[in-house]
């Protein structure tokens, strides 16, 4: 995915649900970047349909994210979308996802851009060994909801407010950041957080 802008839209439409079943898709792709809904179409940065799997959505948004990670850059991914819509599957991959026997292969965006982050770590580390290369990551969970941003690592840190720093950028304030080493300690996060 290429953008002139910072923020890239991606739309994915998930397949029809028992009850939607009968009749014509509401949604349909038209191209790679556009869809159609009831004859209006609507162009995005990129369109990925029913048959996408996790792993496609992962090589169009997270290893684009991976990389501009190790080049300095803050990265987010907000998924959005109504109840039912298909968000938590494609953050995070089915509810067995995270348990200790899932596959990596049901894994969702998150924590594949986690295992990609923490391996390409390794690999520059590796590779600048001579030199004091030094990442750190650090992860901050909130929803919004309502207008209000909530902390989901201290959820009794409500209704925090967006910020703009000349060198910081945009960041939510008084916001928890843990840092994570590793894939476990994600997980770990978002044991927490649910």
């Amino acid at each position: 995915m290429s953008s002139d802008s910072g923020v890239q839209v991606l739309v994915r439409v998930r397949p029809p649900s028992k009850g939607e079943e009968e009749g014509d898709p509401i949604v349909e792709k038209i191209s790679s970047n556009s869809i159609s809904i009831l004859d209006h179409t609507f162009t995005f940065d990129s369109v990925a349909d029913t048959t996408s799997t996790q792993d496609d959505i992962f090589r169009l948004v997270g290893l684009p994210l991976v990389e501009n990670c190790l080049a300095g850059f803050n990265s987010s991914i907000f998924a959005y979308g109504q109840t039912g819509s298909g968000k938590t599957y494609t953050m995070w991959g089915p509810p067995s996802a995270l348990s200790e026997d899932s596959s990596s292969s049901e894994w969702g965006l998150t924590p594949r851009v986690f295992e990609r982050l923490f391996s390409r770590i390794n690999e520059e580390q590796a590779k600048h060994s001579d030199k004091q290369l030094n990442y750190q990551c650090h992860c901050s969970f909130l929803e919004i909801y309502n207008e209000q941003i909530t902390d989901l690592l201290d959820p009794t840190q409500k209704n925090l407010q967006i910020r703009e720093d000349v060198k910081a950028g945009i960041y939510v304030d008084c916001l928890t950041e843990e840092y994570v080493y590793t894939m476990k300690d994600v997980i770990r996060l978002v044991i927490k957080v649910h």
